[in-house]
């Protein structure tokens, strides 16, 4: 199922999207992404979503599963 944001939640996503640019290489979990706000389910699975589809060529997933973690290059 794919994730359609609305408007406010795609601005959020940007946001959400450029702290990646910031974040030490290594493993990560969902929640430092959205640190320091609390995580956001739908940005999230959109997060997981656009990773699977190898849409961020420096972010992968450390396993199968978004509660794995993500590894970031």
């Amino acid at each position: 199922m794919r994730v359609n944001l609305n408007n406010e939640e795609t601005r959020a996503y940007q946001n959400f999207v450029a702290r990646i640019a910031n974040m030490r290489p290594g493993v990560h979990y969902i929640r430092e992404f959205f640190a320091p706000e609390p995580s956001v389910p739908r940005i999230a699975r959109k997060f997981y979503e656009d990773v699977r589809a190898g849409i961020y060529a420096n972010v992968s997933l450390a396993g199968t599963r978004s509660a794995e973690g993500y590894i970031v290059k």
